[in-house]
């Protein structure tokens, strides 16, 4: 199946992209893409577990089942004051 992966904030100049496609098996989760990640791109290893992932457009765990063209957003831990 293929995914569509968007990026922000920090992330972007990690990685060099706003947005990429990636191919998994089927059954993958979150878990997978995330591992998949940080395969492809070690810098980001030890910080997916600290980013948020929203499923089109819906915050998902690490456990959720992606499907076939879902839209799949990495946002990095906001704080404020």
């Amino acid at each position: 199946m293929t995914v569509q992966l968007r990026f922000f904030a920090g992330l972007v100049p990690m990685i060099g992209e706003k947005s990429i496609e990636m191919t998994l098996p089927a059954g993958a989760t979150v878990a997978t893409l995330q591992a998949q990640l940080a395969e492809r791109y070690p810098v980001l290893e030890g910080f997916m577990s600290t980013y948020v992932c929203a499923v089109d457009e819906e915050m998902r765990d690490a456990g959720y089942v992606l499907h076939d063209g879902d839209l799949v957003d990495f946002i990095p831990p906001i704080s404020g004051g």
